[in-house]
């Protein structure tokens, strides 16, 4: 009966290893799985980092359009209005101004 009980004694201490042995391996490998998820975070958070960068290029680039474009109409606007005002005034307009005239008592010569 003594022998017998050594004997379980002695079993349950082996299946009591056996435990804490399966209990540090399923931690080791919880560890090991932390550390490869930290490794797929980290890549995700990189492709994170390139969207952002493509989202920032994307909007210099509109800007820079949108300054070119408003660089282009200004310009033509100007040119526009120029040409309107330099040009010589139309004979209806030239001869209300000098009807005017006249009527204040002016001369064209002054």
């Amino acid at each position: 009966m003594h022998d017998k009980l050594v004997n379980d004694i002695n079993a349950l201490n082996d299946r009591k290893d056996a435990i804490k042995a399966k209990i540090k391996v399923a931690k080791t490998q919880q560890k090991i799985n932390k550390m490869t998820s930290n490794v797929g975070d980290s890549s995700a958070s990189i492709a994170a980092f390139e969207r952002m960068e493509a989202k920032a290029d994307a909007m210099l680039d509109l800007a820079n359009a949108e300054t070119e474009l408003n660089q282009t109409a200004a310009s033509s606007e100007v040119e526009n209005l120029a040409a309107k005002y330099d040009a010589a005034p139309d004979a209806a307009v030239q001869d209300e101004l000098a009807a005017l005239k006249a009527k204040l008592g002016q001369t064209s010569a002054q």
